[in-house]
């Protein structure tokens, strides 16, 4: 009887230096994977949060599983799981770089027609402003057309730093500060009671 619960403790103990040399052997191959993966999304996860957030935030969780299960020292699991996540990063970022280019497009659409919009709009609120001669218009107080015209300035110096400062390393948050700037002065053609705004 005791030979034979020797004889099961040892096999137990080989069972379990074979799942831990095993689990070792697993160790290695799941800390690279991971750091491949790490090292991915720390290149390009700029990007791809800012025109995939939806993919990423996806992407996102399955690292976070991986990483949780390294951290458990579940090295099977991150082995076997890796490759799929590492894939589905790699197409996310490709989309993204697609992405890019579209926006850039499109922007530069939006670009186009700022500066076919903007000179005509300016100089209509100039010459409206102008022949105000610092008098409100009817139905608005002075108080109120002092701040509007405070408004159409800083839209209207918006737009002029915009307009000089555009290339193609900051061209997307100009393009944003210039659509910022024409929405202002449309408003401020609106309260002036200026058609075409």
């Amino acid at each position: 009887m005791r030979i034979i619960r020797s004889s099961i403790a040892v096999a137990a103990l080989a069972v379990g230096l074979i799942g831990l040399a095993g689990c070792a052997s697993q160790k290695e191959p799941a800390e690279q994977a991971m750091a491949g993966i790490e090292k991915s999304l720390a290149a390009s996860g700029g990007m791809l949060q800012k025109y995939l957030p939806e993919r990423y935030e996806e992407i996102n969780a399955k690292i976070a599983v991986l990483r949780d299960d390294l951290a458990k020292e579940k090295f099977g699991d991150v082995v076997s799981g890796a490759p799929a996540v590492a894939d589905a990063l790699r197409r996310a970022v490709a989309d993204s770089q697609i992405r890019k280019a579209q926006v850039k497009v499109e922007l530069e659409t939006v670009w186009d027609d700022l500066v076919k919009t903007m000179p005509a709009m300016l100089a209509a609120v100039d010459k409206k402003i102008s022949s105000q001669g610092g008098k409100p218009p009817k139905d608005m107080d002075r108080d109120a057309y002092k701040a509007l015209v405070a408004s159409y300035d800083a839209a209207r110096a918006s737009w002029s730093k915009a307009a000089e400062s555009i290339d193609a390393s900051n061209f997307e948050s100009t393009v944003a500060t210039a659509r910022e700037a024409r929405t202002a002065i449309a408003g401020v053609m609106d309260k002036l009671g200026m058609k075409g705004s």
